[in-house]
């Protein structure tokens, strides 16, 4: 059967979270920061003494591009970096007082903007929707090929 690509789940994915980070771009652009920086700082906000490792595999993303994106938060001044104190190879991610400051007033915003998010859904909807998406994640479509 062929599908158009319209049809495709990859795409209608992709194309709503293409929307929803263009809206939260727009809302992040007057704090120096976009929709996957702040990703960035939110996981590090809830996971103490980070690696850029671990945060890779939080967030489901490559180390290269990790190194990049945290690269640039150093430059900005949004993160430090410190080494660890038992593997001096490696190194934690840590706020700095201007990502501090910022994300203090930012997260209580954007967990209201969640809350009203997920209150436009009945709790077994949102429950089937959360489901399907960790389902299409854990699929490899492409192993048959």
């Amino acid at each position: 059967m062929t599908y158009s690509f319209e049809d495709s789940l990859g795409f209608q994915v992709n194309k709503t979270a293409n929307v929803m980070r263009n809206r939260f771009n727009h809302f992040l652009k007057p704090y120096g920061l976009t929709a996957e920086q702040y990703v960035i700082l939110k996981a590090i906000n809830e996971n103490s003494f980070v690696t850029p490792s671990q945060l890779a595999e939080i967030l489901g993303k490559d180390k290269t591009t990790i190194t990049r994106m945290i690269d640039t938060l150093v430059k900005n001044a949004f993160i430090l970096r410190r080494m660890k104190d038992d593997d001096r190879r490696s190194h934690t991610l840590i706020f700095s007082s201007k990502s501090d400051a910022i994300m203090k007033e930012i997260i209580p915003m954007t967990d209201q903007v969640i809350g009203k998010l997920r209150e436009r859904f009945k709790p077994k909807e949102l429950s089937c929707f959360l489901s399907v998406l960790s389902e299409l994640r854990s699929i490899d479509c492409l192993e048959d090929l």
